[in-house]
């Protein structure tokens, strides 16, 4: 077997394959940034990992990655949450049609009652954060910002309304469950950020 393996090529393949498998962590890295030039902190540390781990499959260099990826994570979260408090929304002038919640190893419930909501910022870092929209209303379209950090956000939309979204997810996803069919003129609810080894869920 071994050798139909070897006339066949397929043993040197698995080798070679085994040797530049972190070329693929590199790529991640580079589809990061293409999806989202914003999001170019995740894809430095991203691609900056993958080449690491090609550096030492090599032999050229001999460091534990593990312990120059963690740190790295710690920092580019801590700027993403500096970011987003210093970002703000744009010509948000009241304080109820936005909201700017922060839940870090916590968790936070909050109910949206405002006549024209124009969205805000959501981050959760290993904590969860529910936000309820049902008694809100979207006029003309609304942008919410959300960060999350092996945390789940947890959102719930007024019927009718439409999802967007242009959230980068790494190790993550967000989960649509809304059912309500796209119809012209209808409010829309666009996501934005970063879900890093965490979970977002829209719901009606």
């Amino acid at each position: 077997m071994t050798l139909l393996l070897g006339s066949l090529g397929v043993s040197q393949s698995y080798a070679l394959l085994g040797q530049w498998w972190p070329l693929f962590v590199v790529i991640a890295g580079l589809v990061i940034f293409l999806n989202d030039t914003k999001s170019y902190l995740w894809a430095l540390v991203v691609g900056g990992f993958g080449v690491t781990l090609l550096l030492r499959q090599l032999d050229i260099i001999d460091i534990n990655v593990f312990s120059l990826f963690w740190p790295a994570v710690i920092i580019v979260i801590g700027f993403s949450i500096i970011f987003n408090r210093s970002g703000g929304a744009k010509g948000v002038v009241e304080s109820n049609k936005s909201d700017d919640f922060t839940a870090i190893l916590g968790g936070i419930d909050h109910r949206s009652t405002s006549s024209s909501y124009k969205g805000g910022q959501v981050t959760a870092v290993m904590g969860g954060a529910k936000i309820d929209l049902r008694k809100a209303k979207i006029q003309d379209g609304a942008t919410l910002h959300v960060f999350g950090f092996w945390g789940g956000i947890e959102l719930i939309i007024p019927e009718g309304t439409v999802v967007q979204s242009r959230a980068s997810c790494i190790l993550g996803g967000i989960e649509n469950k809304t059912s309500s069919a796209e119809v012209k003129g209808a409010p829309t609810l666009m996501i934005t950020g970063d879900i890093v080894m965490a979970g977002v869920e829209i719901k009606n």
